[in-house]
């Protein structure tokens, strides 16, 4: 029998961990009918939706990544990188994707505001690590779009910064979807469980 949680505290009462979920993202430029739609995001919507609002009323911290470029980004294929033009800040790409949406108390992170930032990584120059610190989480769960670029990149570093990880299977979708299983081997490699998304609430 699983050890109840502390609600309200983010905390898991098998633990004692204050955890978080980082959700990666979800944007209307990365979901179907965006410029850079990652497979599948229709179905991704709904349950991650349920999922949000699970982990909330359990307490854990929700975080919400999102892509908030400059118009002339190095990523950008008009001004020599590899990607379409996406998530340009301000614009209505660059919005998450309804009905996702951040609440009151949720963290939201944006990332590759610099030109030449990559902006894979939901803690590359966002200070989001300092900022899970000061909440004393030490466990994460990742999910959404892509899941081998920005999902893993994030979970990546978030391993690196010394938090327990959990990609989330169920909750991550892909740009190719023969990406999903290499990406999630070279992951648990690393340390980084994959876990479905009630097993790991």
């Amino acid at each position: 029998m699983r050890a109840r949680r502390a609600r309200g505290r983010g905390v898991d009462g098998a633990t004692g961990m204050s955890r978080a979920l980082i959700v990666v993202d979800v944007q209307r430029d990365f979901c179907e009918g965006g410029t850079l739609a990652a497979s599948d995001t229709r179905s991704l919507l709904a349950p991650l939706q349920s999922f949000i609002a699970e982990a909330r009323d359990a307490g854990v911290k929700i975080v919400f990544t999102q892509d908030w470029h400059p118009a002339n980004h190095s990523s950008f294929a008009r001004n020599g990188g590899p990607w379409p033009v996406h998530c340009v800040a301000g614009t209505r790409g660059a919005e998450l994707m309804p009905p996702i949406e951040a609440g009151a108390g949720d963290l939201e992170i944006r990332k590759g505001q610099e030109v030449d930032a990559a902006g894979y990584s939901g803690f590359e120059n966002t200070g989001l690590r300092a900022q899970l610190q000061e909440l004393n989480v030490e466990a994460v769960a990742v999910c959404g779009v892509a899941t081998e670029y920005c999902v893993r990149a994030t979970a990546l570093d978030a391993k690196q910064a010394g938090l327990q990880v959990a990609v989330l299977t169920d909750l991550i979708r892909p740009v190719s979807a023969a990406a999903t299983v290499p990406t999630l081997l070279e992951l648990a490699g690393l340390g980084i469980a994959p876990a479905v998304s009630q097993s790991w609430l």
